[in-house]
């Protein structure tokens, strides 16, 4: 870009106050200069505003008296950004040096709103960095799928960039409060016309999870949220394609978690009920997305994966084997079934 405008990142925390030296300390030293620093603190117990507000006066600290999740407190932060493009950081990863000069070199295409970095979690296997993943077509995430380094379905939370102008005030639905929610945000903007990428240049290392993984809701929200994605966003005709996989797959989940986890599975099947519950709340939702709509469900698909699961044991290829055939026999044109129809 010609003139350097004006970024504002923001980091969402909740009793992080541990990582917040290493996370802003390395937003303090990018290359990038026409920035601002908002760290949201949602409703801590540790400290961690006060210790922000003294060790890094730079940064605009917005206190939350209650804890307004990563969704939430990322569109508190929002309200507060003064940015013409908005990042997200997650309080416990660290930028590299040119993480923001990086991103901001994505936005010089016009049809790109939302921008991912290359993120490097700890603990995960070498191979995983090799190909970019996507998600399968019942909101899964899917491994090494993509051979271009820049191709994506969905933008990591972790660390993206956003063009306002393209998502708006708030990129969020804050019912969602944590996971999913940057799906959320990847699959309007598809929806919407945009295009969403990573940049492999730009890089961020992460923790992993450092703060979510303490929350009792998880499963309940990993799963609720999903759904919540696959009915707000597809068309009907491709929902009537998918409803009887979901079932199976669903009942399947709810069997694993009465074997592995009996405690768990109480929640599991709330959020199962959850869209039943809300339906009026639902179809609100579904029309305001469906009418941002300029893109088909055959566009969408094409971006994501038949697979069913990660791995290449004998379970997995058979598991996968036969969401490929279902995926063929329904008319889904995923990546994969694409693929094939190219070859033959």
């Amino acid at each position: 870009m010609a003139h350097q405008p004006l970024v504002s990142v923001i980091v969402v925390n909740y009793n992080g106050r541990h990582l917040l030296d290493a996370c802003l300390g390395s937003l303090a030293a990018q290359t990038y200069s026409h920035r601002e620093i908002i760290l949201v603190d949602n409703g801590s117990s540790d400290g961690s505003a006060a210790y922000v507000a003294e060790r890094f006066p730079e940064a605009v600290v917005v206190r939350s008296e209650q804890n307004f999740g990563f969704a939430g407190g990322n569109n508190l932060g929002a309200y507060h950004a003064r940015g013409e493009f908005v990042a997200l950081l997650n309080n416990d990863g660290v930028a590299a040096p040119d993480w923001l000069e990086r991103m901001i070199q994505a936005f010089d295409e016009p049809r790109v709103a939302v921008a991912m970095a290359k993120v490097y979690t700890e603990g995960t296997p070498a191979e995983y960095y090799e190909k970019n993943g996507t998600i399968n077509f019942l909101g899964y995430n899917i491994m090494r799928v993509f051979d271009e380094p820049w191709k994506t379905f969905f933008a990591s939370g972790c660390a993206l960039m956003y063009r306002r102008e393209a998502v708006g005030e708030a990129p969020f639905d804050e019912d969602y409060f944590l996971y999913a929610e940057d799906l959320y945000l990847s699959w309007r903007m598809w929806l919407k016309g945009y295009e969403v990428i990573q940049v492999p240049e730009a890089v961020v290392y992460h923790k992993g999870s450092a703060t979510a993984k303490k929350h009792p809701d998880t499963l309940y929200y990993q799963m609720r949220n999903r759904l919540l994605n696959c009915l707000l966003f597809y068309e009907g005709r491709t929902l009537l394609k998918i409803v009887p996989y979901l079932i199976f797959y669903l009942t399947a989940e709810a069997l694993l978690c009465l074997r592995a986890n009996p405690k768990g599975l109480v929640r599991l099947l709330e959020a199962y009920l959850y869209p039943m519950r809300h339906w009026r709340a639902m179809l609100t939702k579904r029309r305001a997305v469906q009418a941002e709509r300029v893109v088909g469900d055959e566009d969408i698909l094409a971006m994501m994966s038949c697979k069913l699961v990660n791995g290449s044991g004998f379970l997995a290829r058979w598991l996968n084997g036969l969401s490929r055939l279902y995926c063929r026999f329904i008319g889904l044109r995923t990546v994969e079934v694409l693929k094939e129809a190219a070859i033959s």
